[in-house]
């Protein structure tokens, strides 16, 4: 199978990743079945960007080293900081493959809600820390598939992955920063991936006892209340998905809420 793919942007012809087209199709089809106007954040080269206005799309682009593109719109951003971006504007915002080089989750998520219109939809990916092949690393190291060893300390702050968080934990910063979580997927996986299945029934039991039984009235996780019952098992259902448990990626389309 090939691992680059040829794709047509305005005419001119540039090779993808597979993961990438993969990626970008579970992102596309988030996307409102009409034009839209879309801020990626941290778009890199733009190819998802200008294959999105290609299909019709008004688009706008930040970079925190702009390319100093001629046929897209790009701002400075440093997602650290407060965007220079007006309320309410975009119909939809991507954050692809970028969460995880933040300093603070919650206030890139924050300033996304805000630039966002009632309504509107982000598109947030991140490399999927509790996929099951990931766990065994993380048990045999203790580090997790996307960071296997110690960031260099001549690194650059957010150059690597120093925010490598997992589903449960983005799910709470979504909601607590004003979204609705409306679907979660992955995009590509390891085909020798599926062996793991065999593992899962095992899991789930493992992961039910944890989420529902476990210390129920533990500070901060109470578990006898039908709320936190019923969170709970949503995020276990969804961790047990085939898509988070064999996924090397996790795709996430929230809603800004309207209230």
């Amino acid at each position: 199978m090939k691992k680059y793919i040829d794709v047509t942007i305005g005419g001119e012809t540039v090779k993808k990743h597979r993961r990438d087209v993969l990626k970008d199709a579970v992102i596309c089809a988030s996307i409102p079945d009409r034009p839209c106007h879309i801020f990626e954040a941290s778009a890199g080269s733009a190819i998802l960007s200008r294959q999105l206005r290609d299909q019709g799309h008004r688009v706008s682009i930040s970079n925190y080293y702009p390319c100093g593109f001629e046929d897209i719109e790009e701002h400075f951003a440093d997602l650290n900081r407060p965007l220079d971006l007006p309320d309410d504007t975009y119909d939809v915002v991507i954050c692809r493959e970028v969460i995880e080089h933040v300093e603070s989750v919650p206030h890139t998520l924050r300033e996304f809600h805000r630039i966002l219109k009632p309504g509107g939809t982000l598109i947030l990916t991140f490399p999927n820390r509790l996929q099951i092949r990931s766990r065994f690393l993380y048990l045999m190291s203790g580090f997790y598939r996307g960071m296997k060893s110690p960031i260099n300390l001549g690194i650059h702050m957010g150059e690597g992955h120093i925010n490598l968080i997992g589903y449960p934990e983005m799910d709470y910063f979504l909601r607590k920063t004003g979204y609705e979580v409306r679907s979660v997927d992955a995009s590509y996986y390891q085909a020798s991936d599926k062996m793991f299945l065999l593992l899962k029934p095992l899991i789930a039991l493992t992961t039910n006892y944890y989420l529902l039984k476990y210390k129920k009235k533990a500070q901060d996780h109470d578990k006898t209340k039908p709320e936190n019952i019923a969170y709970n098992r949503y995020i276990a259902k969804t961790l047990l998905t085939n898509a988070l448990f064999l996924g090397k990626d996790v795709i996430i389309s929230a809603s800004k809420a309207t209230s």
